[in-house]
């Protein structure tokens, strides 16, 4: 049985009340690029990558206090990561 994969929508609203209701933190990771939108933050579409880049953005900056470019930083540090632990 072959399925479709359907990704879920989510909107500017609930990427912000994922990060504990921070509006500029969102704002702040779009900046960095964490997040790429071609138009504005509010009026975006956002899918559920979108929503774990989030939530994973905010753990890293609750639990360390990192800033956005930091986060941003990290982020592509543990995507790198990954990508050499699957290597052969």
């Amino acid at each position: 049985m072959n399925q479709a994969k359907q990704d879920i929508d989510v909107s500017f609203e609930q990427l912000v009340q994922a990060c504990d209701n921070q509006r500029h933190w969102v704002l702040s990771l779009i900046e960095e690029n964490v997040i790429d939108v071609s138009e504005p933050a509010q009026k975006a579409h956002y899918n559920g990558f979108h929503l774990a880049v989030v939530r994973r953005s905010w753990r890293i900056h609750r639990d360390f206090d990192a800033s956005a470019a930091a986060t941003a930083l990290i982020l592509d540090l543990l995507t790198e990561l990954d990508d050499l632990r699957r290597r052969p």
